[in-house]
């Protein structure tokens, strides 16, 4: 992956990714595993962005929205 193609598909899709939760953090961890190894064919990270948790009378409910981000190359 070259850097200048990872720099033009986050600026490219800056809204988008923004809309469904992607963070800076996220990005920064993508931009490291590129920077380490730049013949690399994907590079990824989740993170957790929405958690809610509630406990009552013994019972407990929990949602958590959970987002991924994914850049690869295609054939």
């Amino acid at each position: 992956m070259h850097k200048d193609q990872y720099e033009d598909l986050i600026l490219r899709f800056t809204k988008e990714l923004h809309e469904v939760g992607v963070t800076d953090e996220m990005k920064k961890i993508v931009e490291a595993q590129y920077n380490r190894t730049p013949n690399v064919v994907s590079c990824s990270a989740d993170d957790n962005v929405r958690k809610f948790c509630y406990r009552h009378d013994g019972y407990e409910i929990e949602a958590v929205q959970n987002v991924r981000l994914v850049i690869k190359k295609c054939k």
